[in-house]
C-alpha cells in the first residue's frame, strides 16, 4: 500500500524518455490503466494500441511525457503536446492525458505533475496550457484548485470520429 507520506516525500517527477524501455513500459501501463476506469474508456487498450503507442507517440515531435515515480513504480502520467497560438504568435501547451494510479489518488500526485508540467511550459515561453476534462470527472476539482479555468465564453470540446 502507498502512503500518503511517502507520495509527499519521496515521489518524483521526470520528463519520459520515450526510447527508455522502462519509461516506455510505465506509460503503457499507466495508460492501460486509465483506459479501464470509468473516466477513461471503461475497458483496456486494444493489444495493438498497447503494441504501437511509443513507436506513434515517437513519430510526434511535440510530445512530451512526465512520469510521476516512487522508487521504480510509476504513479502517474501527463502526457502533453506543443501546439501553437495564432492570438499571441506563441507556443501553448495541450495536456492529452492526466492519469494517477487507483492506489494513490488524492495524494497530491496530479498536483505534483502538473506543477512540473507548468514550469516545463513556462520554460518553453509558452502562453498557457490547456487541457479538456468530463464534465463528471472528479478530477475537475484538482484542475480548478491548480487555477484552470472554463473561460467567458465557455468553450465546448467537439470531437469527430474518422474510422
Amino acid at each position: 500500500m502507498i502512503s500518503a507520506s511517502e507520495v509527499k516525500n519521496e515521489i518524483s517527477i521526470i520528463r519520459a524518455d520515450l526510447h527508455n524501455p522502462k519509461h516506455a513500459s510505465d506509460i503503457v501501463k499507466i495508460v492501460d490503466m486509465f483506459a479501464r476506469d470509468p473516466m477513461g474508456q471503461d475497458e483496456a487498450l486494444h493489444e495493438d494500441v498497447r503494441v504501437d503507442m511509443i513507436e506513434e507517440m515517437k513519430k510526434i515531435p511535440t510530445t512530451m511525457t512526465f512520469i510521476a515515480h516512487l522508487g521504480d513504480k510509476a504513479l502517474g502520467i501527463v502526457t502533453c503536446f506543443i501546439g501553437f497560438s495564432t492570438f499571441t504568435a506563441t507556443k501553448v501547451l495541450k495536456i492529452h492525458d492526466v492519469a494517477v494510479h487507483p492506489d494513490a489518488r488524492g495524494m497530491g500526485i496530479g498536483t505534483k505533475m502538473l506543477a512540473k508540467v507548468e514550469e516545463e511550459a513556462a520554460g518553453m515561453g509558452c502562453s498557457k496550457i490547456t487541457l479538456e476534462v468530463r464534465t463528471d470527472n472528479p478530477a475537475r476539482n484538482l484542475y480548478e484548485r491548480e487555477g484552470y479555468e472554463y473561460g467567458t465564453p465557455k468553450w465546448w470540446f467537439m470531437t469527430k470520429e474518422l474510422n
